[in-house]
């Protein structure tokens, strides 16, 4: 019954996480806190049709990155159910239906969150009205870019006056990006984590960090959620709160000598870092920590699983994905294993599967990952195959796919060697205090923005945290975050 209350509340969250990014799973969070909770497992119509909307809509939030296709329906609107309390009578959840309009016009992955939050009534209000101040500059900015006498007549015009009208909107579109360039995001950044308010929340950080050594007896402490400090804090605050209460010490004694990660999910990492979820209440992480040693169990028998399979496939490297994500925790990755060796074997046990194989696969890598719809090739030349493969389907893809995965795994290894020389080479040539990147930008889109970040000339960047994502931003916690392919969509 532990196992099943502790799982309960993140299955409608499944979507949203594997989807994701960390940053855009962190700015979702009041969104999916607000659909996520027990009291609608009395409703499972309501709750199908919130997690029926929630993938639809994380598939036209990846959409955006242009990593794939969106769902959304034509109209553009979801339905959402939000529980508003309970009656009087009978302590039943009354649901209302929000019907949430997404603007398929809006490109930024954070604006259409912004929006949604909105919708829903879920935006603080000091917040709500620092974007409406922020999205009227933006429309006296674009007004500058736009202004023009509209076209009365389907004419053409002379040759002349167009070549003419052409230079004066190049030259505006020149004054905007001047004003709206890189080098502004460095100096609005650099202007926000100087503010005292983020140097006063840097500090209690590290305090608290400091705490949590001492009470508990951990090595340290890590948020995996992309780069928000106000809910590092939050979390880290929760968990010395934990660690004061006398009631539950015991549990708390399973955290000694770790490191405690707050990250997308519960459970025991591969490297054997305790995992909490961030978005999950301290009584979840309790409840965690109460079944810790059945997570413990499977993290031992891992390595011998992973064995097995390398012995299955004719020696291929098992590789673990480094991505926290939903479904590499150390139990849920020991099942995946279970299952693929299961299925392998099964079909190998005929003799004419055997002969599709080559005679040796030690020159490959595959790697296990949470369920998806088919086995893939990575743009590292890691094979991915998803726990719910079939044997029959696993061994052919890998068959015709030999020669792909050789390819990208030989160029991705000359990418890797020249993404970590220019990485150090960034941080000292442009004094940052912090170099990241998010999970979707591979080492040849990361080479191709450091190069581009060492030849743009800024100078405001010196003392920045810094992150290579798809969108632009600038966090109030100081880190800013640009697209790895900033400088195509600045011409």
């Amino acid at each position: 019954m532990v196992t099943l209350r502790f799982l309960a509340p993140r299955r409608i969250v499944d979507y949203c996480r594997r989807l994701l990014s960390t940053d855009l799973v962190t700015a979702l969070r009041p969104f999916y806190q607000a659909i996520q909770t027990d009291s609608l497992a009395h409703n499972p119509a309501e709750k199908r049709v919130n997690e029926e909307s929630l993938r639809l809509l994380c598939s036209h939030l990846e959409s955006l990155s242009g990593t794939s296709g969106s769902c959304l329906p034509p109209d553009g609107q979801l339905e959402f159910y939000i529980p508003s309390g309970s009656e009087a009578a009978g302590g039943q959840v009354v649901s209302r239906l929000v019907r949430v309009q997404v603007d398929r016009s809006l490109l930024d992955p954070r604006a259409v969150i912004r929006q949604i939050l909105r919708s829903c009534k879920l935006l603080p209000k000091d917040k709500e009205q620092e974007q409406e101040q922020q999205g009227q500059e933006m429309e006296k900015e674009l007004g500058k870019v736009l202004r023009k006498e509209p076209v009365r007549e389907r004419v053409r015009p002379p040759q002349a006056p167009v070549q003419k009208n052409l230079s004066a909107l190049r030259e505006l579109f020149r004054d905007a990006q001047r004003e709206h360039s890189l080098e502004t995001w460095m100096r609005q950044a650099l202007a926000r984590s100087q503010a005292s308010e983020v140097t006063t929340l840097r500090s209690k950080i590290e305090g608290i960090e400091g705490a949590l050594v001492q009470l508990l007896g951990i090595r340290g402490t890590r948020y995996d959620c992309g780069c928000n400090m106000e809910r590092y804090h939050d979390c880290l605050s929760s968990l010395k709160g934990l660690a004061e209460d006398p009631k539950v010490t015991a549990h708390l004694g399973a955290l000694r000598n770790r490191f405690v990660v707050f990250a997308p999910y519960t459970g025991i990492s591969l490297e054997g870092d305790v995992m909490l979820f961030s978005g999950d209440s301290p009584s979840g992480w309790l409840a965690f920590l109460a079944e810790m040693r059945l997570h413990e169990e499977q993290l031992r028998l891992v390595p011998l699983y992973e064995k097995a399979l390398s012995a299955v496939l004719l020696g291929i490297r098992i590789e673990r994905r480094r991505v926290p994500e939903p479904g590499c925790e150390a139990r849920a990755y020991a099942g995946s294993l279970r299952r693929v060796i299961r299925a392998v074997s099964e079909h190998l046990k005929l003799e004419e599967s055997v002969q599709e194989l080559p005679a040796s696969l030690q020159d490959h890598q595959l790697a296990i990952v949470p369920d998806s719809d088919t086995p893939k090739v990575s743009q590292t030349g890691l094979f991915l195959a998803p726990a719910s493969c079939s044997g029959p389907d696993l061994v052919e893809f890998i068959c015709r796919n030999l020669d792909v995965a050789s390819g990208r795994f030989s160029r991705y290894r000359r990418d890797i060697q020249v993404e970590r020389q220019l990485w150090r080479q960034c941080q000292e040539e442009l004094g940052l205090q912090r170099l990241s990147k998010d999970d979707s930008v591979t080492p040849d889109k990361m080479v191709l923005a450091i190069r581009h970040l060492l030849q743009s000339g800024v100078k405001s960047c010196r003392g920045l945290s810094l992150h290579i994502t798809n969108y632009w931003s600038v966090p109030t916690d100081g880190i800013v975050c640009i697209p790895w392919d900033f400088m195509s969509r600045e011409k």
